[in-house]
């Protein structure tokens, strides 16, 4: 991943406390291993530490065969009545928490516990957040079918498309593996709904150096996962909940509208030169596209993105042209090829450009927003790979 760094962070001298949130629902067939492996792993790190479990009520005995293990391994146990959701766990886990580092962990083994060292070096070289992530050089997911990773694939680019800029530069965003400074989520009201509490860290606080360190996703061995559709639908409404919290619905209908400024420009542009020029189609195209992509710019400079604090037209706006333009090329050629084709096909003018329009639209639409939307993210968190730290 690139980082927008040009000089590693100073390391942290100041020792520090760590406390990992672990949720568990019937997972007594891994659990002891979990937290062996995870104190085995903090213990290397030469921080204070502590464990804590927030048992939803597992049947399976599993709150209690953690409470026997706390004479010998740091670890807490925190009941609940019933399933309540992961990313509430989590929340009633730190509230209790002792540390000035937080973390969240799951208890199936699927985490690596051994990740947790190359965390906490993170975090001590200066990282307020350190992301466990699969989508990092080095990282991965073990054993998944083809199905399994598009729908995480798609999950994680949905993310980034619903909050392109709370979540610019982060590769994955739904990682349920991470430790983070405490600071600055004591005074942040945090809401999740469903499971990914990570994609709530990131919209509501604000941290200004963020490390993604590379691990690879284990195939379950034992145990049951607990996704279904029930957690999907919630994935989906966490993601409008937080577009609404943070603002971003509101940019969005301001991206919308000048988008909609720019379809017409281009139509309309396309069908003058090609009715009252009578320029060829295929040298009216490009002409009445860069328009239309001209003001789209110029509308995302004045009224989308436009803030007290960065101006349109200020430093940098032509540096933000050329990359809008670059972004926007795949777009723009699709609009080209499907406009003349429309047309060579027997389609009137007006709905051959539309449906360019349309076609190069949906493609920024479903792949590009993000990288369009980082055209304008006025300052981004430093984000690295572990191979910056």
């Amino acid at each position: 991943m690139d980082s927008n760094s040009q000089h590693p962070a100073p390391a942290t001298q100041h020792p520090f406390m760590i406390s990992v949130i672990i949720p568990t629902y019937n997972e007594a067939a891994v659990v002891e291993e979990t937290l062996r492996r995870a104190a085995a792993a903090l213990r290397t790190t030469g921080e204070d530490f502590e464990l804590i479990v927030v048992d939803d009520a597992s049947a399976d005995g599993t709150a209690e065969l953690v409470e026997s293990l706390a004479n010998e391994i740091p670890v807490r146990v925190l009941r609940r009545p019933g399933r309540l959701g992961l990313a509430t766990a989590v929340l009633d886990g730190w509230a209790m928490a002792r540390g000035d580092v937080w973390g969240v962990m799951d208890a199936d083994l699927q985490h690596p516990p051994e990740t947790l060292t190359a965390l906490a070096a993170a975090i001590r070289q200066g990282a307020d957040l350190a992301i466990g992530s699969r989508y990092v050089p080095g990282g991965g997911s073990y054993d998944w079918i083809w199905v399994r990773r598009f729908i995480s694939r798609t999950a994680n680019h949905m993310a980034l498309t619903v909050l392109p800029l709370k979540l610019a530069g982060v590769g994955d965003t739904g990682s349920g593996m991470f430790l983070v400074r405490a600071a600055p989520l004591r005074n942040i009201k945090l809401h999740p709904l469903g499971y990914k509490i990570l994609l709530e860290v990131l919209a509501k606080a604000d941290f200004q150096r963020l490390v993604e360190v590379p691990y690879i996703f284990q195939k379950r061995e034992r145990g049951a996962s607990k996704l279904g559709t029930r957690q999907y639908l919630e994935y989906l409404l966490h993601l409008a909940k937080l577009a609404i919290e943070t603002g971003q619905l509101f940019a969005w209908i301001r991206y919308v509208l000048v988008g909609l400024v720019g379809a017409l420009i281009d139509v309309a542009l396309f069908a003058a030169l090609v009715i009252k020029v009578a320029l060829p189609p295929a040298a009216a195209l490009p002409v009445a596209i860069e328009f239309a992509l001209l003001s789209n710019f110029l509308g995302s400079e004045v009224f989308t993105f436009r803030s007290d604090s960065a101006p349109p037209f200020g430093p940098g706006a032509w540096s933000r042209l050329a990359r809008y333009e670059r972004i926007c090329l795949p777009g723009a050629a699709l609009n080209f090829l499907v406009t003349l084709l429309w047309m060579a096909l027997g389609g009137r003018i007006l709905s051959a450009a539309a449906a360019g329009v349309v076609a190069g639209g949906a493609l920024n639409l479903l792949m590009n927003i993000p990288a369009i939307w980082r055209t304008w993210a006025r300052r981004p968190p430093d984000v690295a790979s572990s191979a910056r730290v």
